[in-house]
């Protein structure tokens, strides 16, 4: 087939060229409408994305931040019984500088007696420990 001849010709006047002015107008319109849509697109899901990672590092810094809470807490505890464990061992140090404290211990733990002394044991009574404190 032979290619078709294009039959058709512009006319040249005021109102072609007006009507082309218009039409060239309306596309560039669009594609600037066009473009300021993509523009935004992109500006938003930049500021999306930004607000995302954010929010993200917040959610991250906060898990974070209530771990180390509750490692406080826990080792808040720990220092307090190892002080009342300290306070403890320092009264048992005190007694046992105590001469009369350390002669109770050894008469009843190791049933000690003085020279001369009569120690008389029950079998109904059971050694009580002095060192074990209730």
């Amino acid at each position: 087939m032979m290619a078709r001849r294009n039959n058709i010709h512009h006319l040249d006047n005021d109102f072609t060229r007006q009507q082309n002015n218009l039409n060239a107008q309306q596309a560039s319109k669009m594609l600037l409408k066009q473009r300021r849509k993509r523009r935004a697109i992109i500006i938003i899901s930049f500021f999306g994305i930004l607000a995302l990672i954010s929010t993200v590092q917040i959610i991250r810094a906060q898990a974070n931040l209530a771990h180390v809470k509750t490692q406080i807490t826990a080792q808040k505890q720990k220092i307090t019984k190892k002080k009342a464990t300290q306070k403890n061992l320092n009264t048992k140090i005190k007694q046992l500088n105590d001469k009369d404290y350390c002669e109770k211990i050894i008469r009843d733990k190791y049933y000690y007696s003085k020279p001369g002394e009569t120690v008389y044991s029950f079998p109904s009574e059971v050694a009580n420990d002095v060192s074990s404190s209730k």
